[in-house]
Order: structure tokens, then C-alpha cells, then sequence
């Protein structure tokens, strides 16, 4: 099966310390951005780094998460790990192995999902659980009382389905009547506001002719799969969903590919799907690249659900971040580049702010922060009116390879805080949590 655990993202990112030429038809804000990232690197953790005090915590989470040296790298997707909420409490689930146990960590075997959770003390593991035939990644949400995982069981090739209640710390996995179909990969689960589950995958044809799929269940069970084309490209990966208030429709973004291994070309389409019927998502090209780029990958996206207003956060070849707004109706605007170049960048939100944190090569992280109660009244993004903050990362983490926010998509209680795990390039391992205050 073709896998690409991290060449997409070599090959996306390959140039991402060259230097930006926005067109006309890209905006480039946060002029004093430099002096921000020198004065992140120059000292300690600074907890007054932008216009207003911020406080910020971190915090080891663990040494496990997933990586492959020399085949997979930590960061790569948005898969390896999961941080959501439940009960009132943070857990990371994490696609785990133990880089000290000889063979534990294999890019062709996921063995285990691991809980990880925030007490007073810390984070502190409470269980795992095994996982038989899974190859790459799993999709977790958090729904009421259990914490939940999907893979894809590349064996049987139907879904795998992991069940992890919070009240026993016990769970299982076992293999779902779901049939996945041939060469199926890249695992993503959601949660609507109205709590119904999906799970998704797409199906790889080096050479094109690749499909998506996904499940929804409503309560009473898995319905679908409701699978399709991907306008004739390879596969649909590294996936994020966003859901509208009171609409049955979920939007999708995902990086796509076309060619043959390992002469691979990389760009994006963004779905829709109607979760009241059978049909299957359609896609469709929408996103203008700023002048002198091409768009070759995702980072994030968020629906806002006070005004259905979409937010894109996808990236350039050159690694830079490019904002799209699409507000209800309408179409996608010009995109809006963001300094400097960046190996990844999430939406973090909380009920006063919705933020992006972004991870520049040279270390650190930058955090830009938007008032809710402005972001409601919708439009774009205001970047000239964003807090910008440079916060400096632990010593000896590295430039940041993953960024994995506490998201309203990924469970069913409300997100409470800017609060997100990191996963860094010295010591790609290992896990360290964020929140800002």
C-alpha cells in the first residue's frame, strides 16, 4: 500500500526557510513580528509578551508519542495525537510506542493508543489500549463519558473502533463490521455540535483514481459508508472537518496528491458533505495561492459558530501559513499570508479568544490572538488588530513539528481555554502541553 507517513510534508515544507515575495493579492500583517521572535529567543519563558499579560503553563506530558526515526516523524498530520476533554478533564490520546524497547516503534505497525491525564500533578497515564493490524494513525474524540478511537485494521480492512471509559479507566479495541476497502489510510474522526460521530479514511491509488470515505453515527449506529471520488487525485489526507451551528453540512479540507511514488505533486480541496443523506462529500478547488506560491498542504480549519463563517489556515509550498475567510453564501477570499515561513499552525480557541499558533523554523512559538466578541460579528480576520506574542519554547524541544489544539470538533464539552500539546524536532518523543491564560 502507498504510505507517506512524512514525505508529503518533507516535499511541502523543502523550502521553508527561503524567503516570502507576497503578491498584490496576498497581505502580509504583523510588521514587528521580528522583534517579537528576538526578544522569544533572547531570555526566559516570557508571561508579558504582547500588548496584554498572558500567563503562560507548560508542562511534560509524556515520552511515547509516536515516532519512527528516520521514517516517521512526530509531527507529521494531525493524527499522532489527540488532546480533548471530558468530564471536565484534559487527556491526551496518543498513538504511542516506547523508543527504548528494541522494535516497539515500527512505521508499518501502530501498536497501541495511550491515555494520558491532567491532574493536579501532572499528566499521568491510566491505561492503553492494543491495537491489532493498524498500520499508521488513529482519529480520536471525546463523547460523554468515553474517550474514542478509530483506525483502520489494513488486515480485515474494516474499521477499528476503540472504546476508553473515563469513570473505569478501562476499554478495548476490536474490529468494526465497516469495510474499509483496499489500501485505505489516513484515519480522521470529528464530533458535530449536535453530537453526532464521524469517522473518515481515503482510499490511495498511486497514479489517481483515489476515494473518500466516512461514517456518521446519529445514536443509534455506524450508517455508510458514504464514499466517492477525489476529482482524479492519488488520495484526500491529513483532513480536518468543520461543522456549521444548526446545519446538517460538514466541510472538509484536506491535502490531496497526483503523480507516481516517489514524483508525487501536492495541493488541497475543500468537501462538503450533508450528513442527513447517503451521498457521498464533493470537492472542489477553491483556494487562489498568494503570487509566486503554490498551496501544498493543510494546517487548520474552523467554522465559527456564531456566524457560520469559515476560517482556512492551509500552507505553501514554501511553508508559509495563508488564511482564507469564506463567509456564509460566498466564496472563498484572497488569500492572506502569514509571516514568517512555519512547519505548522493551528486554530486554539477558548470563549474569550480564538487564536493561531504557529511554530517558525528557527524555534519558538508565535501566538496571535483575536477577540471573540470581534471575530462574532464575522468578516476576515483583522491580523493589524491581533495580539501577537512570541513564547519561547522548553530547552532542548527544538522548531515545532506538531501543534494538537483542544478543539470544539473534537469533543462533545465546550473548549475551555487556549490550551494545545507540541511536539518538537529535537526530541520528536516526546509531548509538551500549552496553556495560555
Amino acid at each position: 500500500m502507498p504510505t507517506r507517513p512524512d514525505a508529503p510534508l518533507d516535499a511541502a515544507i523543502s523550502a521553508r526557510d527561503g524567503s516570502l515575495e507576497p503578491g498584490t493579492d496576498a497581505h502580509t500583517p504583523d510588521a514587528g513580528l521580528d522583534a517579537a521572535l528576538e526578544d522569544a529567543g533572547s531570555g526566559a519563558m516570557n508571561d508579558d509578551t504582547g500588548p496584554m499579560p498572558i500567563r503562560v503553563t507548560v508542562e511534560h506530558v509524556t515520552n511515547r508519542h509516536r515516532y519512527v526515526p528516520g521514517a516517521m516523524f512526530g509531527g507529521w498530520g494531525q493524527h499522532l495525537g489527540h488532546l480533548v476533554r471530558a468530564g471536565g478533564t484534559l487527556y491526551w490520546v496518543d498513538d504511542a510506542c516506547d523508543q527504548r524497547v528494541a522494535g516497539d516503534c515500527d512505521v508499518n505497525v501502530n501498536r497501541r493508543v495511550e491515555v494520558l491525564r491532567r491532574d493536579l500533578a501532572g499528566w499521568t497515564s491510566i491505561g492503553t489500549l492494543p491495537l491489532m493490524g493498524v498500520q499508521q494513525n488513529t482519529g480520536a474524540i471525546a463523547s460523554d463519558t468515553a474517550l474514542r478511537a478509530y483506525g483502520v485494521d489494513i488486515v480485515s480492512s474494516r474499521m477499528t473502533e476503540c472504546t476508553f471509559d473515563i469513570a473505569t479507566a478501562t476499554g478495548g479495541c476490536a474490529a468494526t463490521a465497516i469495510a474499509t476497502g483496499p489500501n485505505a489510510n489516513y484515519v480522521g474522526a470529528s464530533v458535530s455540535p449536535a453530537g453526532h460521530r464521524i469517522a473518515w479514511w481515503t482510499n490511495v491509488v498511486d497514479g489517481g483514481g483515489g476515494s473518500f470515505s466516512y461514517v456518521a453515527d446519529y445514536g443509534g449506529g455506524w450508517n455508510g459508508p458514504r464514499s466517492g471520488s477525489i476529482a482524479g487525485y492519488n488520495d484526500f489526507a491529513y483532513a480536518h472537518a468543520g461543522f456549521f451551528e444548526g446545519s446538517p453540512t460538514v466541510l472538509f479540507f484536506g491535502q490531496v496528491v497526483s503523480g507516481l511514488a516517489p514524483a508525487w505533486s501536492f495541493g488541497t480541496l475543500v468537501g462538503e458533505a450533508d450528513l442527513t443523506t447517503a451521498r457521498a462529500a464533493t470537492f472542489s478547488n477553491v483556494l487562489t495561492p498568494p503570487s509566486g506560491e503554490t498551496i501544498a498542504s493543510t494546517n487548520d480549519l474552523f467554522v465559527d459558530p456564531a456566524t457560520s463563517e469559515a476560517h482556512l489556515l492551509a500552507r505553501a509550498t514554501s511553508g508559509a501559513v495563508v488564511y482564507y475567510h469564506r463567509p456564509v453564501g460566498g466564496p472563498w477570499s484572497a488569500p492572506t499570508l502569514l509571516p514568517p515561513t512555519s512547519f505548522r499552525a493551528r486554530f486554539l480557541e477558548s470563549p474569550a479568544w480564538l487564536a493561531i499558533a504557529s511554530g517558525p523554523p528557527e524555534g519558538g512559538l508565535v501566538v496571535r490572538r483575536f477577540e471573540r466578541s470581534v471575530v462574532a460579528r464575522g468578516g476576515p480576520l483583522d491580523f493589524e488588530a491581533a495580539i501577537v506574542e512570541a513564547l519561547r519554547l522548553p530547552s532542548g524541544l527544538g522548531a515545532v513539528q506538531g501543534i494538537y489544539p483542544e478543539a470544539d470538533v473534537t469533543q462533545t464539552e465546550p473548549v475551555r481555554e487556549l490550551a494545545f500539546c507540541v511536539v518538537g524536532e529535537a526530541a520528536q518523543n516526546d509531548v509538551t502541553f500549552f496553556v495560555l491564560e
